[in-house]
């Protein structure tokens, strides 16, 4: 700082921070008395007139940094002069126009400048906030013994600063003291010599930072895009070979954006590519790393649409790329496939999705390459995508080989990501109808590859589908610790790869009847979930019931009733997820004629042994006996197939209770001891006390009341330790004398 001019820093309160700090503060405007005192601190002058004093509050209305550069204007001005350690007003003062803006006060500042000086600040402000005086030197052809003094001035006017250390190695770096200075310097230099300027800037950077270019892409992306903009508005017209080079810099730093999960800034760095592309070659690139933009924020409806229109366009094109127009197809195609839960909208059609399939196939050259890997993931995929309501396993069983022909040649090729993607996509066919015991051998050979994979989605995503399954199958400790192995592997590294493992952690906890560990995992999937948690994608609703279930049982009835709002407006979207979870809630809460309103949706043998476990419910508490029969038969054939367990105990369970409307106590108590059973040994101690509820009664009956009274007592002790004041009431209630 320049002895003879006030050190405007050196008594900053607390709304400043140091000459180099340059981060933002969002502040409040000073109280009037505040402002007053800073305007005394910065500066002391004694004959400074009150109505000076008093437009200078009046102009800045609490603004410290207003307050500080209109006190510079005055001195750069000559209103303000030094004499000896005093400050005195000039002759003429009280006439001084002092502007109502601060733009306008900088602006003043900077015309105040000698030309030379005004012509350099102008040059770095086209470079950035922060900027080297190499291209400044270039910009204004002013050698360096020439430069040096005017940077120089223009730091002692504190309009810039000098900064300790660079960049660019060799080449001094400075600051714009504020960025208002810097975009008001900038929008001093007239628009006709900005794109020139840009474009010069740009080429400057990329010939010195060499073979380190890559890391200035958004930079290099800002100035060859704003030369091209600039070069339109001023002439209509830019130049074909530097827009280009545009559109090349931009959808690099896209995809650097995105590498660095800083996704939005990708998606408009890649929009910004697609606006300024002219050639179809440069408007698929562009539009294939808006896909992957759009993908990574996890917006289905986006990524669909452009990886469609990728393909398309290139398809039309003379000489198109059929591998890479099969690769587009492919990744078009897994949205609806495999990653439904990210449109938010309405899926694709299934002639839609076949159209794109079939261009990619009949595009995709021979041999094996990743567009082939991806294509055959996607027809193995199908069923999943589409199912059919009548699916047997002979027709399965082409999705589930062309899946592992897929997963056969990632390998070949040392892919082990495709590899995980290519097995994820074999096991859709038994996925389609709940066939979860043939699932698991496929997902135990993919998680044998997670050693080797490094996409972070694929490994979220293998571990949230091992939860899943562990889950179906009633293996319910191995699915809480599949599911926390899966998020001590990807936790912090992005909510889309955490979500669906946390959705089934609430589930296995609420199964495990570790209810406060589950109302926990929910409020954090919540807060992953953001501003979408009343809105969240379908694979993570079954989080909702749970939740929505234990607050009921415990007398929570105002969270319980908001929870059962949200699921009863989600049932009006994607329900195959949704509809057991909620019908379970609603039996729970006694709501039986909407959950007898409630209907199957097309997708719901995907999640065939939560239905059936649902309807088991549902139907004892409505006491519909006379369809018992026809469920159960149902219930146990699936369970014989999928291999699950717990579908057994909750047939075992209906069995039981039909039985006992019926009066026969003996059957009733067999099934539902055995159903008791089953869930004690897969630690389903809530499950296990409901039968034990039904077996008192049984026991009761055929006069085994010592027996009766164990039972009850083992049931009513969980019931109390969970807070489940409903069946702990039903429990003192038919124990009463």
């Amino acid at each position: 700082m320049c002895p003879s001019r006030p050190d405007l820093t050196a008594v900053r309160p607390s709304w400043g921070g140091g000459r180099r700090n340059t981060s933002t503060v969002a502040l409040d405007p000073l109280a009037a008395e505040d402002a007053d005192r800073l305007v005394r601190l910065l500066l002391t002058v004694h004959d400074l007139p009150a109505s000076v004093h008093t437009r200078i509050l009046e102009r800045a209305e609490g603004n410290p940094f207003f307050l500080e550069e209109i006190i510079r204007r005055l001195i750069d001005g000559g209103h303000l002069v030094r004499s000896g350690d005093r400050w005195h007003a000039s002759h003429g003062i009280d006439d001084v126009d002092i502007p109502d803006t601060v733009q306008a006060v900088l602006a003043s500042r900077i015309d105040l400048l000698a030309p030379e000086d005004k012509r350099v600040l102008q040059a770095a402000a086209v470079v950035g906030r922060a900027f080297w005086t190499g291209p400044v030197e270039e910009l204004t052809a002013l050698p360096g013994e020439r430069m040096e003094p005017a940077l120089r001035r223009l730091e002692e006017r504190e309009l810039v600063l000098s900064r300790m250390s660079s960049t660019l190695s060799g080449e001094p770096e400075y600051l714009f003291k504020h960025v208002l200075t810097r975009d008001v310097a900038y929008e001093s230099l007239p628009r006709r010599e900005r794109g020139e300027a840009h474009t010069a800037v740009a080429r400057w950077l990329e010939r010195t930072a060499g073979d380190r270019a890559g890391e200035f892409a958004e930079l290099l992306a800002y100035h060859y895009s704003t030369a091209v903009v600039v070069a339109r508005d001023v002439s209509n017209e830019s130049d074909p070979e530097l827009r280009s080079t545009a559109v090349r810099w931009l959808l690099r730093a896209s995809r650097d954006a995105r590498r660095r999960l800083v996704v939005r800034k990708a998606q408009r760095l890649a929009e910004q590519g697609l606006e300024l592309a002219g050639l179809d070659q440069e408007r698929v690139d562009a539009l294939e790393t808006l896909a992957e933009a759009c993908f990574d924020a996890y917006e289905g409806d986006l990524a669909w649409r452009y990886f469609r229109e990728a393909a398309q366009v290139l398809g039309r094109s003379t000489g198109g790329d059929g591998e890479r127009i099969a690769f587009l197809c492919a990744r078009a195609c897994e949205i609806p496939q495999r990653w439904p839960g990210s449109i938010r909208g309405t899926l694709p059609s299934e002639a839609e999705a076949k159209e794109l399939y079939d261009l990619g196939h009949s595009a995709l050259p021979p041999g094996d390459s990743e567009a082939r890997i991806r294509l055959l993931g996607v027809r193995a995929g199908w069923p999943f995508g589409y199912p059919s309501p009548s699916a047997d396993e002979d027709e399965l069983r082409p999705f589930v080989a062309a899946g592992v022909e897929a997963a056969d040649v990632a390998l070949r090729m040392g892919l082990p990501n495709l590899a995980s993607g290519a097995l994820d996509a074999a096991n859709a066919a038994w996925t389609s109808i709940g066939y979860y015991g043939h699932v698991l051998p496929l997902w135990e050979r993919r998680a044998a590859l997670l050693p080797d994979v490094t996409d972070t989605l694929e490994i979220g995503d293998c571990y949230a589908m091992g939860a899943w399954v562990q889950f179906e199958l009633g293996r319910y400790t191995t699915a809480l610790a599949v599911a926390d192995e899966g998020l001590s592997e990807v936790s912090g590294r992005g909510p889309n790869v955490e979500l669906h493992l946390r959705a089934w952690r609430v589930d296995t906890l609420y199964r495990l009847a570790l209810w406060e560990e589950a109302i926990a995992e929910f409020a954090l999937l919540n807060d992953l979930l953001d501003e979408r948690r009343d809105d969240p994608p379908y694979f993570v609703t079954q989080a909702v019931a749970p939740a929505a279930t234990i607050h009921e049982l415990r007398g929570e009835r105002s969270e319980s009733d908001r929870l059962g709002a949200t699921m009863t407006r989600l049932m009006t979207g994607h329900t195959g997820r949704l509809y057991p979870f909620f019908l379970r809630y609603l039996v729970v809460r006694g709501d039986l004629e909407q959950g007898r309103s409630l209907h199957r949706s097309d997708t719901w043998r995907v999640h065939a042994n939560d239905v059936y476990e649902a309807e088991a419910e549902l139907t004892a508490a409505l006491g519909a006996w006379d369809e018992v029969p026809r469920l159960l038969d149902e219930m146990r054939r699936h369970a014989s197939k999928a291999g699950t367990a717990a579908l057994v105990a909750f047939a075992d369970r209906l069995e039981g209770r039909a039985a006992l409307a019926a009066a026969d106590a003996a059957k009733a108590a067999t099934f539902l001891e055995r159903s008791a059973e089953t869930f004690a040994s897969m630690d389903a101690p809530w499950e296990r006390a409901l039968s034990e509820l039904e077996l008192a009664d049984a026991l009761t009956i055929s006069g085994l009341a010592a027996q009766a009274t164990a039972v009850a007592a083992r049931a009513a002790a969980t019931f109390e330790a969970l807070g489940d004041l409903k069946h702990l009431a039903a429990v003192r209630a038919a124990r009463r004398p």
